[in-house]
């Protein structure tokens, strides 16, 4: 099975992906979704999320500044979403290891942040 991540930019394979509890990052779905009424998914900040979609993962990284798509293998145990509206899709992990950079800059200006959040609101919605 393939794992995803939107997230951060820059990474390249061999990084790790950690949970923003250990980087301090503060560019979380949460914070975004919470503007925009958007899902509550995304809430826990001492996990990893990833997902089997790829769609998925590039709504996640647009939301962050020139955010960018990779494909991960999963560190430690790998468990469902529990606040996923499909079950295997989303998924979670202590950390995971960026194996490819699929797309470096994933932007905004590609799509409105609601059309992105839709995206995460399942397949119906897209």
């Amino acid at each position: 099975m393939a794992y995803f991540h939107g997230g951060v930019p820059g990474l390249k394979p061999g990084d790790r992906i950690l949970p923003p509890d250990n980087t301090g990052t503060t560019r979380r779905l949460s914070t975004y979704a919470d503007e925009v009424n958007g899902p509550a998914h995304a809430r826990r900040t001492d996990i990893v999320y990833l997902t089997t979609d790829r769609h998925v993962a590039s709504a996640y990284a647009a939301l962050h500044p020139d955010g960018a798509l990779y494909r991960v293998d999963p560190e430690g145990e790998v468990e469902p979403d529990p606040d996923c509206f499909e079950p295997g899709l989303s998924w979670q992990c202590p950390a995971a290891t960026v194996v490819a950079v699929v797309d470096p800059v994933v932007l905004f200006r590609t799509k409105t942040l609601a059309r992105w959040l839709r995206l995460l609101e399942g397949p119906a919605s897209r």
